[in-house]
């Protein structure tokens, strides 16, 4: 995870250490040192920012190919689409996991919940602290996850489907 220190810290694309405007974060790092969006893993970014660099797709795509892949080895891929990931984790068969996640592709992002608050997350509250082009992007994401997941139940439904799939074991 990116350390983030008030007033040191600064975005890494425009090197404002201004972290009162909406950020993410992004946590490891997708590319090898060689590659120019290197410098970029593993710290903030604005979502203003994002939304006019010209690297966020292949940037966001190298974090979602990487976190898409890592639930695979984990058992936790739920459900996904052309623009998105649904995931969980961590947990034990029997018990429910921790969170619930939406990862999207063209975004360095997750929409992250905990798992028994699926419902409101969905719902609406996915949408705290995004503005702009990021919450258009998270808007159109959830409106496709709500459809396979819109509540718990239904997550439920999806997370026993995955433990039970003969990929899974």
């Amino acid at each position: 995870m990116a350390m983030i220190i008030k007033g040191f810290t600064s975005c890494a694309i425009c090197g404002s250490t201004d972290l009162s405007k909406p950020y993410t974060a992004t946590s490891g790092v997708a590319f090898p040192k060689e590659d120019e969006l290197w410098r970029f893993c593993d710290a903030p970014l604005h979502f203003d920012c994002l939304a006019r660099w010209p690297h966020r797709e292949r940037f966001s795509r190298g974090y979602f190919d990487l976190w898409k892949d890592d639930s695979v080895l984990a058992n936790g891929v739920l459900s996904g689409g052309r623009a998105w990931v649904l995931r969980c984790g961590p947990a034990k068969r029997e018990a429910d996991p921790y969170y619930a996640e939406v990862r999207l592709s063209d975004w360095p992002m997750r929409l992250y919940s905990r798992w028994e608050q699926w419902t409101d997350f969905a719902a609406h509250q996915y949408r705290e602290g995004l503005e702009d082009e990021a919450l258009k992007a998270a808007d159109a994401a959830m409106a496709e996850v709500r459809k396979v997941a819109a509540d718990l139940e239904s997550l439920s439904v999806l997370r026993q489907r995955m433990l039970f799939s003969p990929t899974s074991h």
